[in-house]
């Protein structure tokens, strides 16, 4: 079983990647997703899915490398993985198929779905499609503690609707190294080089895992969180370049540079963020050759439902990570890291990769990139 879960975790990582980059969006919109997420609704979908539109998905995220293990496999993961709330880190997840109240779902869909901790609800769209929508955000809400509070607008359905596959992910952790709250203050975040947004950014000095790759003039830094099970890592690139550092985002590379960092005294800049965002996979999945799912003349969906001219109207994914000062003690400052001269500085100040990761796994939980914090755009004269 142990190498069916690291194959998983090298497939999840690997598709999420290519879903990253086809999102990646070059103006300042934040990006925030799961991998091991996006990869368990896939594999949802591809529960249900027979012939081309199974080989779709197969194509793009490898599940046919596993045969007819990885659903089992899969499943183990995600439950090793979500749902974890312990004194240092809170992961909320859950997943659902919300499906047409006509629609006669197959009993075999259902009992497999049970691996991924999912069922199916069935709602009226037809007639009720905003009562569809606040049953969603009712579910999402309710499985994330109010964390989540929703995920839909309340023109996302209507009376076409027929299937939705739905999965969200909420985390927050405390630093093994907490910051220091009296040493957080107003800074300038650089959009681009000459336009700021004012936003608190945290502070402290200590012992970290650092490393730099030259050729990107890319900065990686990694915070572990209390209990140390759980890492942030930030790729912070000196010249502003992130569209280059995203174009050499691969396992391989991501895998390569964190094994390669190592302790040394490092100075932290940080901002305080909280990173919330929508997915519709209906949107990027093409792109990839992910197609007849969403075909209704096409999607062969009968390992679902015996229904024909049944496709998937939208697989919807939401991701939040909350980044703040809290943790364990405040370390205090030694005189040996004020002399070393091996001190590095990571400002974070403009804009960041950021990777949370499961150390023992190797997966990466969540991935996104920070391009803009809430506010006013200033023009740096301004300041």
């Amino acid at each position: 079983m142990e190498m069916l879960l690291n194959c998983l975790n090298r497939m999840s990582n690997s598709a999420s990647i290519s879903t990253k980059k086809l999102i990646a969006d070059p103006s300042t919109e934040n990006i925030m997703f799961s991998p091991v997420s996006v990869a368990a609704a896939m594999a949802m979908t591809h529960l249900g899915a027979k012939g081309d539109t199974a080989n779709q998905i197969d194509e793009v995220f490898r599940f046919n490398k596993l045969e007819g293990k990885f659903h089992s496999a899969f499943g183990e993961l995600h439950g090793l993985l979500l749902d974890k709330t312990a004194e240092n880190v809170t992961i909320k997840s859950s997943n659902r198929v919300f499906a047409n109240d006509q629609l006669k779902v197959l009993e075999d869909y259902k009992n497999a779905l049970t691996v991924y901790g999912a069922q199916v609800d069935s709602l009226d769209f037809a007639k009720n499609p905003e009562k569809s929508v606040e049953s969603i955000n009712n579910w999402i809400s309710e499985k994330t503690d109010g964390k989540i509070p929703s995920m839909l607008a309340k023109d996302s359905v209507d009376g076409n609707t027929a299937l939705v596959i739905a999965n969200a992910l909420y985390f927050r952790g405390n630093w093994h190294s907490k910051f220091s709250e009296q040493q957080t203050e107003q800074r300038a975040f650089y959009v681009s080089h000459y336009t700021v947004v004012k936003t608190p950014f945290m502070f402290q000095r200590g012992k970290f895992r650092y490393g730099y790759v030259e050729e990107l003039t890319l900065q990686i830094v990694e915070l572990p969180y209390a209990g140390k099970e759980y890492s942030m890592y930030v790729l912070l690139p000196e010249n502003f370049d992130l569209k280059k550092v995203e174009a050499n985002l691969n396992p391989e590379n991501l895998t390569r540079w964190i094994s390669e960092i190592g302790y040394r005294t490092v100075d932290i800049t940080l901002p305080k963020f909280k990173l919330e965002e929508s997915l519709n996979l209906h949107e990027v999945l093409p792109k990839l050759g992910v197609t007849d799912v969403f075909d209704q003349s096409k999607a062969d969906l009968s390992g679902l439902a015996k229904k024909p001219n049944l496709n998937v109207d939208q697989i919807l994914h939401k991701a939040v990570l909350e980044v703040d000062e809290a943790g364990g003690q405040v370390l205090a400052e030694r005189s040996d890291a004020d002399r070393s001269k091996e001190r590095s500085v990571v400002y974070a100040d403009h804009p960041f990769i950021v990777v949370v990761r499961r150390r023992s796994s190797s997966v990466f939980h969540l991935m996104g990139a920070y391009k803009r914090p809430a506010g006013r755009i200033q023009s740096h004269d301004e300041l």
